[in-house]
């Protein structure tokens, strides 16, 4: 399926999570953000850094991972791995798969403890990937989180 783009702009919306397309080669990011109170938009990154809007588009953060994962199943799509986020004091042993901006808040910390909003309790990212990590440094660097 082609990406269909509104516009281009360089984004100051608050990254919620990412993902990335296999096909074409080399992979294409794309990045969820949040547009509104209650509106999340995924964008493509385009090669000189700007970013494109895209027709997926959700209400909340569950439903725009699940709309993006039906809009590019062909093109191979992957969410980025952004490690496990545990709930404090240790509540679960498994942990749930961390989005990318709940990795950037626990590793931006100096013990890694920040406090969820959602949840209301604090938590903790481990064990993202090196590509996650990678990226992060690269977009803050880029004033672009």
């Amino acid at each position: 399926m082609k990406l269909k783009k509104r516009n281009s702009m360089t984004n100051n919306y608050p990254l919620i999570h990412v993902g990335f397309c296999k096909k074409p080669t080399p992979p294409q990011y794309l990045f969820l953000r949040k547009v509104e109170e209650h509106r999340y938009i995924w964008f493509e990154e385009k090669a000189d850094g700007e970013e494109a809007t895209t027709e997926v588009e959700a209400q909340n953060v569950p439903e725009a991972l699940r709309l993006a994962k039906a809009a590019w199943k062909d093109d191979y799509f992957e969410f980025m791995h952004c490690g496990f986020r545990y709930t404090l004091p240790e509540r679960d042993e498994h942990g749930l798969n961390a989005l990318f901006n709940q990795m950037v808040a626990s590793y931006s910390s100096s013990n890694g403890v920040y406090f969820e909003q959602e949840l209301g309790h604090p938590c903790i990212v481990q064990n993202a990937s090196i590509q996650a990590r990678l990226l992060w440094k690269k977009l803050k660097q880029a004033n672009r989180l």
